[in-house]
């Protein structure tokens, strides 16, 4: 998931992450020869839980940190080096007069099973459901950010959703999520660091992707960003739970098993206001455009997009669906 933008996700070679939250990934990796990994420790969610790829798949892997070679795939081939520099030193042995030919077939399939996955997924994210779909809201910040925009995410939903849904329109690290960084509550710091940072580097606004349950442990750091000027959006997922934590365990134990996993139901955009900052309630998707745009605007202080979206546990997980789902004991399909 931290790889996600090394390749714009509007390019035609983008086939989105892999493991537990792909689009068409996982099927191509499949019907690989041989995988070139970069940079990933293949864990628990890039392999499904170890279960992708399959035994006896040819691997490449390559890394800076010597340890995670072969930590949970043995691979075929180690190397031990930078990302960058490793990748442009396989470049120049490759036969360039003859790659693009050969990798042809794979482009247009790329292309044309990304352009079928949209149009599947099309319905949930064009949504006009009250409270709003998780698609939908990430759908509206891929027509409304701009290019240079960075996109923090917090732990749980926020990193999750955004991993399978959102799209970086350029190469870079155009998104952050918490890995490697933290876990639950990283997203207003997150959008804190993000903001100053961009403002060094001259790119455009930080959106703070974050769900109440985050939110809730962080919201005094709301005043150090109003203290320090700094105008960047904190999207809450407003769903009044530990939204993770309650639909896992709506798919292991059934409706109503809930145990420590719901939440007051707060107005965050009245928080916000209290604290200085300015506050924005959305209920209606198609709402939250407008809304987006109004705060990527505002100068010298944070705004806080309060998204009312779904209650229903059976809908909170990316790519899932609790009340078709089939588990048995031991399982985590999320």
């Amino acid at each position: 998931m931290s790889g996600k933008g090394s390749i714009a996700c509007t390019s035609v070679l983008n086939a989105g992450i892999f493991g537990r939250y792909d689009r068409i990934a996982n099927r191509l990796i499949d019907e690989s020869d041989v995988l070139l990994v970069v940079g990933c420790k293949l864990g628990e969610i890039a392999t499904k839980r170890y279960t992708l790829p399959e035994p006896g798949k040819k691997i490449i892997h390559l890394d800076i940190v010597a340890e995670e070679i072969g930590r949970t795939v043995i691979p075929s081939v180690s190397l031990w080096s930078d990302a960058r520099e490793g990748m442009a030193d396989l470049l120049k042995m490759l036969p360039q007069d003859v790659l693009k030919e050969r990798l042809a077939g794979w482009a247009e399939t790329v292309a044309s099973r990304m352009q079928q996955w949209r149009a599947d997924v099309a319905p949930r994210l064009t949504s006009a459901e009250v409270p709003i779909n998780m698609a939908r809201l990430l759908h509206e910040l891929n027509l409304n950010l701009p290019d240079d925009a960075s996109l923090v995410a917090d732990g749980g939903f926020a990193a999750h959703w955004a991993g399978l849904l959102y799209d970086t329109k350029r190469a870079g690290r155009g998104f952050v999520p918490d890995r490697g960084f933290a876990s639950i509550g990283y997203g207003v710091p997150g959008g804190i660091g993000a903001t100053l940072g961009a403002a060094q580097r001259g790119l455009g606004p930080v959106i703070a992707l974050t769900g109440d349950g985050g939110f809730n442990m962080v919201l005094g750091e709301l005043e150090t960003a109003r203290r320090l000027k700094l105008a960047f959006t904190v999207i809450v997922v407003n769903n009044a739970a530990s939204g993770y934590v309650k639909a896992l365990q709506h798919l292991m134990y059934g409706k109503d098993a809930y145990h420590a996993s719901e939440l007051s139901e707060t107005n965050y955009a009245d928080v916000a206001e209290a604290l200085g900052c300015r506050g924005i309630r959305v209920e209606s998707p198609d709402d939250v455009g407008a809304s987006l745009r109004s705060a990527m605007q505002e100068k010298d202080r944070p705004t806080v997009l309060d998204v009312v979206v779904t209650r229903d546990p059976a809908s909170m997980l990316p790519g899932v669906d609790n009340r078709t789902a089939k588990v048995k004991k031991g399982d985590r399909v999320a």
